[in-house]
């Protein structure tokens, strides 16, 4: 299942990437809310996950597609390690 290049699942991750980016931006330019280094060392875990997600969606070889996937998995798993420390840093 690991294996299976799904493009429209890849392209759909990196454009959630994008809006959800593009919100974060929203919310500091528009809003005036300022981030916290460690919501911008999230920020650059999700433009990571974004690029990789791109390139798995449209990269040939079996073996460079398997090494996008597993830089997705590692730059979205250490994004989601910062968001829970974050929050447990907060409560």
């Amino acid at each position: 299942m690991f294996l299976i290049n799904s493009r429209r699942i890849f392209v759909l991750m990196s454009l959630a990437c994008v809006a959800l980016l593009g919100f974060g931006i929203y919310l500091q330019w528009v809003v005036g809310l300022e981030p916290c280094p460690m919501c911008i060392v999230q920020r650059y875990c999700l433009i990571a996950v974004a690029v990789f997600a791109t390139l798995a969606a449209f990269i040939q070889p079996w073996y460079l597609a398997l090494m996008t996937k597993l830089l997705l998995i590692g730059f979205s798993g250490f994004g989601a390690f910062v968001a829970a420390r974050q929050s447990w840093l907060q409560w």
